[in-house]
């Protein structure tokens, strides 16, 4: 019985966490499209996380000082506050502004290309 074909696959079976990794991978990559599309339907967000990029570019000395400097006027919450400091302390700002204005440039070539037709 052990020589029959179904038992002798060379094909490995896929876990089941495998496919789920993938799963929850594409959900998140959806979901940050989304969320490059909103932002670009606001300008307000846009210039937001046009600031947040440039400030993760400054010293780590000068991005603490800003933050801490944000923190004080309390114009977010608690759980704001901590989304902002990671992205600006770590390369999320940067990454999801350049996630951004590639979206931006696909949608003009489209246009463009929309245009010439």
């Amino acid at each position: 019985m052990a020589d029959h074909p179904m038992f002798t696959s060379k094909t490995p079976i896929k876990s089941p966490t495998f496919m789920t990794d993938v799963r929850d991978d594409l959900k998140r990559k959806k979901e940050l499209l989304a969320a490059a599309c909103r932002c670009l339907s606001d300008e307000r967000s846009y210039r937001f996380f046009c600031h947040l990029s440039s400030v993760a570019d400054f010293p780590q000395d000068e991005r603490e000082d800003l933050l801490d400097q944000l923190a004080t006027m309390a114009a977010y919450t608690e759980h704001e506050f901590g989304a902002i400091r990671r992205l600006v302390l770590g390369d999320g700002a940067k990454a999801f502004k350049d996630l951004v204005d590639l979206v931006r440039d696909i949608r003009i070539d489209q246009e463009i290309e929309t245009m010439m037709k």
